[in-house]
């Protein structure tokens, strides 16, 4: 076992298991559906134009009318940010995904702001015609005030290795690459509230070809990613755009019964956890997807796409391991 491993084990040796849930009081319940109804309201059409300095990827797409923008936390303004923050809260309140009690006793309208050594990374699919956020998902840095070696038994585990009591780094430790240079995927989701039309299909690959975008836009920022989703959401989709990705079966997360997300772990299909270096030919798999959303693509269908993403995965098994620096099969 490594020594990173023992550290995530001793963390999680501390943490209480899990309790049953109470009665949920009818008031939070009353506070999560006016939390719900205020973000179905709010527009943000103006947020690429109110974006600070270039973002790391803008994706216009008129034939989907939806455009999406990527950056960093401080090139979203406040009151944007903390509007992104409140999708993340009000989807997951609506999948029962986070406790409504703890919303409500907290009075919280949004998830909580960052305070990180490292920014984080927001992509936001919006819709066009009325401004309203219909995607969302992020990158989220590790808690290290100082990059650490992945296999430092001093780092901080990210929520995943957290909540699942494992370790996904220490096999890509590697001299010169840190945990500053690991971002954890976060809440990949789609407005529970759109129509099942062209629109809802595109949203997935607006969401990976922001993140595409932007790893290839910060180049070695970036060299490992990690998270848990679930086989046939976002680990689909992550395997189409070129992610090597290493799963962990088998095992049984929970967080503390007073920590506000508990109930993402009580579902009967729970997320698997994963970690992947960024894929060396990405910008092959980028290309393929943007031109098939603006148009230029010669491909005529999405099955047309997956099919020709899929056939490009398995021409490319031996693909170099940027993390590592060797090759993977």
């Amino acid at each position: 076992m490594s020594a990173a491993a023992r550290a995530v084990g001793a963390v999680l040796r501390d943490t209480p298991a899990p309790e049953p849930d109470g009665t949920r009081d009818p008031r939070a319940r009353r506070y999560a559906e006016d939390i719900i109804e205020l973000h179905d309201r709010l527009s943000y059409r103006r947020l690429p134009l109110e974006f600070r300095g270039a973002p790391l990827s803008l994706v216009e797409d008129p034939h989907g009318a939806l455009v999406t923008v990527t950056g960093r936390d401080s090139q979203f303004p406040s009151r944007y940010l903390k509007g992104v923050l409140g999708f993340r809260l009000a989807q997951y309140l609506r999948l029962d995904w986070i406790s409504a009690d703890a919303v409500h006793r907290t009075a919280a309208f949004h998830e909580p702001l960052p305070h990180s050594p490292v920014e984080n990374i927001h992509t936001v699919t919006l819709c066009a015609r009325s401004g309203k956020i219909r995607g969302y998902v992020g990158l989220s840095c590790s808690a290290d005030t100082e990059s650490l070696p992945l296999d430092s038994a001093c780092r901080i585990p990210f929520p995943t290795e957290a909540a699942h009591r494992i370790d996904l780094l220490a096999r890509y430790a590697r001299p010169g690459l840190g945990t500053h240079q690991a971002f954890e995927f976060k809440r990949f989701l789609r407005d529970q509230t759109m129509p099942r039309d062209e629109q809802y299909t595109r949203v997935p690959w607006h969401l990976m070809l922001g993140i595409g975008e932007a790893l290839l836009t910060l180049g070695d920022g970036v060299r490992v990613v990690l998270g848990d989703a679930k086989e046939h959401v976002a680990l689909r989709h992550l395997r189409l755009v070129g992610f090597d990705l290493h799963v962990v079966e088998g095992t049984s997360p929970y967080l503390c019964a007073s920590d506000p997300m508990a109930p993402i772990y009580r579902q009967t299909v729970v997320a698997k956890p994963f970690a992947a270096p960024v894929p060396a030919d990405i910008s092959w798999y980028r290309d393929v997807v943007r031109s098939y959303l603006d148009g230029t693509s010669d491909l005529a269908s999405w099955q047309a796409v997956i099919t020709t993403l899929a056939a490009h995965r398995g021409r490319t098994g031996h693909r170099p391991d940027p993390a590592r620096g060797g090759t993977r099969r």
